[in-house]
């Protein structure tokens, strides 16, 4: 599922040995790619890989600008936490992440973007009257160049690219440990690919590619990376159900795609929940809840 590079006389060799064989098809989930020939890199930890191959490059990373489209709240997102604001997420010149925030109903600034490689860009909702800040909903995102129009430069954030590039993220920031390791960086991952294994093939369980959130992409990159990929680690984590005895009503959850959730006047709330805190916000209130116990602010 990653990009690997190689040399000419391999390429060239690989690519005959196909045409011996003209009924063998070459379905390999690693693909090749010339557009790194004759870099020189090392590994570290985080995002910083960005910046080596930037400076590693014969030639500066060639950027181009593109202007930001968001998405629309969800309905019943937009019926509880009206006006958002964003906390918009690229990675810059320097190879770290930048941010900026904007208000309801404003636009996003110009991102200048790297063409060699894949990078994410995330967009975090938050109401701040709300006591909501960025990271407690789950953002939308894109990923660039995949999610560009080149004609009329624009980048199109989507709730379903942000599961891709929280994954994304998660794995430029794995620990890497040896030189395989080293090599599986989130540019050279097949991410059209992923995208269909996510949200069209049967093999992902049908309640992920309804909700992506209720997996765990922490630990699916971190083995990745160690590893490589693996599309049956693509499941939903192990949910328990808490009984909180708190005000009934609608709630919402932290994930776009989970519908809402309606309890009598009085609750109880049934929730499934898992180890990692999550939040459920109602008109009223917000609950922070794990399968270590929960607390609700009115």
């Amino acid at each position: 599922m990653f990009t690997k590079p190689v040399h000419e006389a391999d390429l060239n060799r690989a690519q005959d040995d196909f045409k011996v064989d003209g009924k063998k098809e070459f379905k390999s989930i690693f693909h090749t790619s010339r557009s790194i020939y004759g870099m020189k890199y090392r590994f570290i930890a985080g995002i910083l890989f960005l910046l080596v191959l930037a400076a590693s490059c014969q030639d500066r990373p060639i950027r181009a600008s593109y202007g930001v489209i968001l998405p629309k709240l969800p309905g019943h997102w937009e019926e509880i936490l009206p006006d958002a604001h964003w906390r918009l997420q690229w990675i810059g010149d320097g190879g770290i992440w930048l941010e900026k925030d904007i208000p309801p109903g404003g636009e996003g600034p110009d991102l200048s973007l790297v063409e060699e490689w894949t990078t994410a860009v995330l967009a975090w909702p938050f109401w701040p009257e709300r006591d909501l800040i960025p990271g407690m909903m789950r953002p939308a995102g894109a990923l660039f160049p995949w999610d560009a129009d080149v004609s009329d430069g624009k980048l199109t954030l989507s709730w379903e690219s942000g599961v891709e590039a929280v994954f994304w993220k998660e794995i430029a920031g794995a620990e890497r440990t040896t030189t395989a390791a080293g090599g599986r960086l989130p540019w050279y991952f097949d991410w059209p690919r992923f995208r269909e294994l996510l949200y069209e093939s049967d093999i992902v369980p049908g309640p992920v590619r309804r909700d992506p959130w209720i997996a765990d992409w922490e630990s699916i990159a971190v083995k990745t990376v160690q590893s490589g990929f693996d599309r049956r680690r693509i499941v939903s984590q192990k949910f328990t159900v808490l009984s909180i005895p708190g005000p009934g009503g609608r709630w919402i959850s932290s994930s776009p795609f989970a519908p809402p959730l309606d309890f009598p006047p009085d609750g109880p709330l049934y929730l499934n929940v898992v180890q990692t805190p999550d939040i459920w916000v109602s008109s009223g209130a917000i609950l922070k809840c794990s399968t270590s116990g929960w607390v609700l602010k009115r």
